[in-house]
């Protein structure tokens, strides 16, 4: 236990947290943001139009995250029925708003760190380790989230473009796709297929950027 405790980097550990709290926050109220744009309440009845972490963070979830990097947050709950729009795009683009969520924050992070860089912003290595791990968190949860394997955010773009039967067929198994996803993730597959995404998303950002 003791060799366990001396193994792990609690610098890192002291940013991390701070920088995942934020990324699953954000992405949440996003969530919630768009829905309730869009005629639905729901969020906002349940208290979700928030960023205090204590609304959206899943004790199980979050302690997995830090644990096998493979976690999760409460998703915020949405009423399709009480979107003004067609329903299915109303999904989509509930959905689209987490994973948009992440690459502003990473937008956010490469900026701040490139102001650091450039002396607009006093240098302080503790900005520079934050901003990074808030870089990195976001730049891994959007691609993460756009994997188009129920219950992720993906999987509602494919089930408003696809026919019904289909996107019938990926909600009704949500919780086998989603044992799937743990299976992959845990093995490694999921993290291979996610490297060309997390290139080019930091690709993005850098050409944003500098």
């Amino acid at each position: 236990m003791f060799d366990f405790l001396a193994n792990i980097n609690w610098l890192e550990l002291l940013f991390s947290v701070p920088a995942l709290i934020i990324a699953l926050s954000f992405h949440e109220l996003c969530h919630g943001l768009v829905a309730t744009a869009l005629g639905d309440d729901t969020p906002r009845l349940q208290g979700r139009l928030t960023l205090n972490p204590l609304r959206h963070l899943d004790p199980v979830g979050t302690l997995m995250m830090f644990l096998f990097r493979f976690g999760w947050a409460k998703p915020v709950e949405v009423n399709y029925l009480n979107f003004r729009i067609n329903r299915k795009l109303g999904m989509a683009l509930v959905a689209v708003a987490g994973p948009l969520s992440n690459l502003l924050l990473a937008l956010f992070s490469a900026y701040c760190i490139s102001f650091i860089n450039s002396g607009l912003i006093p240098y302080n290595p503790y900005f520079t380790a934050f901003f990074s791990m808030l870089l990195a968190y976001n730049i891994c949860f959007a691609a993460f989230n756009i994997l188009p394997f129920p219950p992720l955010d993906g999987s509602k773009v494919v089930a408003a473009i696809v026919p019904d039967s289909f996107a019938e067929f990926l909600y009704s198994n949500t919780q086998l796709f989603m044992l799937l996803l743990v299976l992959f993730t845990t093995t490694g597959y999921v993290g291979k297929f996610m490297e060309p995404l997390v290139g080019w998303l930091y690709y993005f950002v850098n050409l944003m950027v500098f």
